[in-house]
């Protein structure tokens, strides 16, 4: 038995998890850091940044995540998931530490775009890593208990900026957030096994299936228009939650609104994310997805528009804390494309929804900064927040009533969503 063969106990196992969902707790946590400090870093004018440029940089991370999740699938299959995850640990951490020492703005986004690929690289090999220790009919669990990392490093991250941001600036909280990743990389070398799944077929010829050839069956007659509408939900879903962790905090901000108030607004969103990753998903799986996520994306969008109205902050709280919750619909679209196309076409979707759907997380602050570049007040961002919700309403309910071909839907495997989001 080698140092890094699969553990044979439960123990052994729940180590496992616990070692993927520290790494997530990073990824949340890495997340929040740049939306908590924009706020002292416009306001010191140190690089003079603007709204346009605050959208830019906060985009380069999530674009660095877009293309690390999209690699780090095929070269996981190549060399192995533990390593992938090492490899991501130790750039997010190092890059995240030098974020924290760079001396313009364009250094820092280049660090943070370097550590966005590391991030984004860790999540679908932890996600496919549990997947390979866990029992059979409890993988369901596992795989949103590991996804649960992001909200809690969100909320992680909004604590550690209350505390550390007036005492010691903005730089402080990537410095600590750099340095907790720098202390986990030996724990994760030293303890993190390889994936027997890997280990078993390392050496094998694989066969790949045409991906030109199995997009064309997502626009064969019954599916052009729901292959076309599912990525453009997550699109919008992801805009929201990506587009908030961003700017939220300096809206709230600029609206009058304190620096620690500011922060607190973001602890409610990340607080409501882990409610609605609980709820909104069990409710999908038990009632009809479609009207769940429709309802749910409603909701968001009308406690957006509230948003806008100069509110106590006990308010305001209670309408981050909704969005934040109703805003997570956009995790159960996968859930539901996965019962809407037949078995034969079912993994080439869930790909094609989380792929394309991922550019609304890139987009998202980018559009904000741009709107708020041109003159508009702050508040219009929440304007769109709305406009993204009731969009995305709208789009489910769009979706054709067809479904699976036999008219017998199945819910995907957790092999077809861990390659969807792999690839």
């Amino acid at each position: 038995m080698t140092l890094f063969a699969r553990p044979t106990t439960t123990r052994g196992a729940l180590g496992v998890v616990w070692l993927c969902l520290a790494v997530t707790v990073l990824d949340g946590l890495d997340l929040t850091m740049y939306g908590t400090a924009v706020p002292s870093l416009v306001k010191s004018h140190q690089w003079g940044l603007d709204s346009a440029m605050i959208g830019l940089v906060g985009s380069l991370s999530l674009l660095g995540m877009l293309i690390g999740a999209a690699v780090s699938g095929s070269l996981a299959d190549i060399v192995g998931r533990r390593p992938v995850i090492l490899a991501c640990v130790a750039s997010f951490s190092v890059f995240t530490v030098l974020c924290a020492v760079a001396p313009n703005a364009e250094l820092f986004g280049v660090f943070r775009f370097v550590a966005g690929l590391g991030f984004g690289g860790a999540l679908p090999s932890t996600i496919a890593l549990t997947q390979d220790y866990v029992p059979p009919q409890r993988k369901q669990f596992f795989n949103g208990f590991i996804q649960l990392g992001f909200p809690i490093g969100g909320i992680v991250g909004a604590l550690l900026a209350l505390v550390l941001i007036p005492a010691f600036g903005w730089r402080s909280v990537f410095a600590f957030g750099g340095i907790l990743a720098l202390v986990l990389f030996p724990v994760v070398f030293f303890l993190l096994p390889e994936s027997t799944t890997y280990l078993a077929n390392r050496g094998r010829t694989r066969t790949r299936v045409n991906r030109t050839e199995a997009i064309r069956q997502l626009f064969r007659p019954g599916f052009r228009l729901a292959s076309l509408l599912f990525p453009l939900i997550t699109f919008c879903g992801l805009m929201i939650s990506y587009g908030m962790t961003t700017w939220l905090p300096q809206i709230l901000v600029a609206n009058g609104y304190g620096f620690a108030s500011g922060l607190s607004f973001l602890l409610a969103f990340y607080l409501g994310d882990v409610v609605g990753m609980l709820g909104v998903t069990a409710l999908a799986e038990r009632f009809s997805p479609r009207k769940v996520i429709g309802l749910s994306f409603f909701i968001c969008g009308l406690a957006a528009i509230f948003l806008v109205l100069r509110l106590p902050a006990f308010a305001i709280v209670l309408l981050v804390f909704g969005v934040g919750v109703f805003c997570t619909a956009q995790t159960a679209v996968s859930g539901f494309a996965g019962i809407y196309y037949p078995a034969s076409a079912r993994g080439t979707a869930l790909g094609w929804d989380v792929g394309i759907g991922r550019l609304g997380g890139v987009c998202g602050p980018l559009i904000i900064g741009a709107v708020i570049g041109a003159g508009f007040s702050a508040s219009t961002a929440f304007l769109l927040f709305a406009v993204a919700g009731v969009l995305a309403c709208v789009l489910t309910v769009a979706v054709p009533r067809t479904g699976v071909c036999d008219g017998a839907p199945a819910s995907p495997t957790e092999k077809e969503i861990t390659d969807a989001r792999t690839h």
